[in-house]
């Protein structure tokens, strides 16, 4: 593996703003017991703060991807970094909880530039032999920004309120990205992308030369089953192993906890198997991912009600380690599949299925709960994305095998 060579200085800066992007938006998650509080809002109302900011990031992530190619690496994270520090510290001045929501929608427009502009960055920088260990890096600073920012914005909020805790979040955001406008790596970096492929392409032409790769666009259709699993376990694991499981309501918590730190851990530990070992390439280590996470959803489904507490929670955390660690491979994937150019397209396309995912079977997985009134077909409904995912990828596996073969 070539982790000497990769240029750390240039690694640096988009894992900082993906820090602190995780930071800001996981540590005011953490603040709304307090704004509920203020504004006095209802259990519903308070939902909407997640559905504006998911619902522009979703709705823009493909023509950000684009837009992405264009600004170029050092732009993209910058401006990214403004509107989403900008809107963040205005949530400390709102006089009313509607004008919040609006300013979550543009929140979630920043979300939407930073995540493409940081993908284009490893994918450009990182050589080939460890561009699974450092996407899986730079996707885990999300989560270990947010546990971040979980721990500090309420003791800040405890002594000078939610308003100064959020606005301080905000600037830290924007003093990033001002830096990151300064940086010359990124900046000679961006200089050298222009001189590569066709810049002048539309974005209708971009996304249907993405489209016709066979293996990019199953490659999509599995980034959507394994994120239907990722939010599920968001929304509905503490509820799930309080209610079935058991569990008294701190250890429910505890259970998210753990499954998100798994994801934290997971998502540089298999992009390190599949650089470090040639037998682990990237199909092969998200059909294990992805056969871990169908065995946790049929113990839930199962069993669930019959387990210890430590086994569930031993459970919850190895359904973080694969099921919300997917995004290293994954994206390194994506990259491998529509090279360095098309970087910013592929991601936005990869994050419009991710994202419809994470909005659109979590309330089915409910649905389906309220219907027969216990979990037990709901985890089966949802182990059937990766089950799909699994197949594809033992498929490309096998058919690999026999290309290389032929080639012989």
């Amino acid at each position: 593996m070539q982790l000497k060579k990769i240029p750390w200085g240039e690694i640096t800066p988009p894992f900082a703003i993906n820090m602190v992007m995780g930071f800001a938006l996981g540590g005011f998650a953490a603040l709304l017991p307090m704004v509920r509080d203020d504004f006095q809002l209802s259990r519903t109302q308070v939902g909407f703060y997640t559905t504006f900011l998911f619902l522009a990031s979703f709705a823009s992530a493909l023509f950000a991807g684009y837009l992405i190619d264009r600004l170029g690496i050092r732009k993209g994270l910058g401006v990214g970094g403004l509107v989403m520090g900008s809107f963040i510290a205005l949530y400390g001045v709102v006089p009313g909880y509607s004008f919040l929501l609006v300013f979550a929608f543009g929140a979630g427009l920043g979300q939407s530039l930073l995540t493409p502009a940081g993908n284009k960055a490893i994918i450009a920088v990182t050589p080939g032999g460890a561009s699974n260990t450092v996407m899986g890096l730079f996707r885990s600073g999300v989560g270990i920004g947010s546990l971040m920012g979980a721990s500090i914005l309420p003791a800040i909020a405890l002594h000078l309120g939610w308003r100064v805790a959020t606005i301080a979040a905000g600037l830290v955001c924007l003093g990033l990205a001002i830096s990151i406008f300064q940086n010359k790596s990124l900046a000679r970096r961006d200089q050298e992308q222009k001189g590569q492929g066709d810049q002048g392409e539309s974005f209708k032409k971009e996304v249907q030369d993405l489209l016709i790769i066979p293996d990019f666009r199953l490659l999509l259709l599995a980034g959507f089953g394994f994120a239907a699993v990722l939010g599920t376990l968001i929304g509905y694991l503490p509820l799930w192993l309080n209610e079935e499981g058991g569990l008294s309501l701190y250890h429910a918590g505890l259970g998210l906890g753990l499954a998100q730190a798994g994801g934290v851990l997971g998502r540089p530990f298999w992009g390190f198997l599949s650089d470090r070992y040639p037998l682990f390439r990237q199909d092969l280590v998200m059909a294990i991912q992805g056969s871990i996470v169908v065995f946790v959803l049929f113990m839930f489904a199962f069993a669930g009600t019959v387990l210890g507490g430590e086994i569930l929670l031993t459970l919850s955390f190895l359904a973080g380690f694969a099921g919300m660690g997917f995004g290293g491979v994954y994206f390194g994937f994506l990259g491998t599949l529509a090279g360095t150019i098309k970087a910013g397209v592929a991601t936005g396309l990869a994050l419009s299925f991710v994202r419809l995912a994470v909005v659109a079977m979590p309330p089915i997985f409910g649905l389906i709960a309220d219907h027969v009134n216990n979990y037990t077909y709901s985890w089966l409904f949802i182990s059937f994305f990766p089950i799909i995912s699994v197949l594809y990828f033992v498929h490309l596996r096998i058919k690999r095998k026999n290309q290389e073969m032929t080639a012989e």
